[in-house]
């Protein structure tokens, strides 16, 4: 079973939107995953509850990190996938989230200070690793990219810092901003080859099982707190 922790220094690059898009396209293949949004927003379980349009997921609020590493341990028991969205500023419940993890994605924008910022959340996850004693991998995701010179000097400047990036990156779509207010999930390219390419690439790494050969039947999705 696989824990995915989607976490940030820095507010604004995704981290919630890259949780639904992830959730919401693993639910339709009919993955038995759960979610735990770690954000005291309560902004991915608020969409889950009110919102979200698609097969059914078990989403969990938890912002407290003591009660937050049971409940991912408890969870990571129980499912094929474990998300975890984490909150947009440096936190005890965000660290509990990453030294969890077996994959930290990082996304990031491509400014100067969201390259710094997510090369200092990658520093980070190796700090948590080695104080843990335990391999945590940790990837940058480019996300909002347009075909532009600063994408590209995004990227340049990500691999110079010799930070490891997921070759999928994620444009600037107004079909994924969509989502946090229809709850559907986006059925149209580019984003249908984006999102393909995402997971193909996570399970080619092991992050993710194979997609099941039949969509499991699920009971109604759980919000808890």
């Amino acid at each position: 079973m696989s824990v995915l922790t989607i976490a940030s220094s820095k507010g604004g690059p995704g981290k919630t939107t890259v949780t639904m898009l992830l959730a919401a396209a693993l639910a339709k293949e009919g993955q038995r995953l759960s979610v735990i949004d770690a954000d005291p927003t309560e902004a991915f379980s608020r969409w889950a509850r009110q919102t979200y349009e698609g097969p059914p997921f078990d989403c969990f609020f938890e912002a407290e990190e003591s009660r937050l590493a049971h409940r991912i341990n408890e969870r990571a028991g129980l499912d094929e996938l474990v998300l975890v969205d984490t909150a947009g500023f440096g936190n005890r419940a965000a660290a509990v989230a990453m030294t969890s993890a077996d994959l930290v994605i990082i996304p990031t924008l491509s400014g100067e200070a969201d390259v710094t910022e997510a090369e200092k959340t990658m520093r980070l996850v190796q700090g948590l690793a080695a104080a843990a004693r335990r391999d945590i991998q940790a990837r940058v995701l480019l996300n909002k990219m347009r075909r532009t010179h600063l994408a590209r000097h995004a990227a340049s400047e990500i691999e110079k810092a010799g930070l490891k990036r997921l070759k999928t990156s994620l444009s600037d779509l107004v079909a994924y901003g969509e989502l946090s207010y229809s709850g559907i999930l986006p059925s149209s390219r580019p984003a249908v080859t984006e999102l393909g390419d995402l997971l193909a690439e996570l399970r080619k790494e092991g992050w993710l099982g194979p997609p099941p050969g039949k969509k499991h039947r699920r009971a109604k999705r759980t919000i808890a707190s």
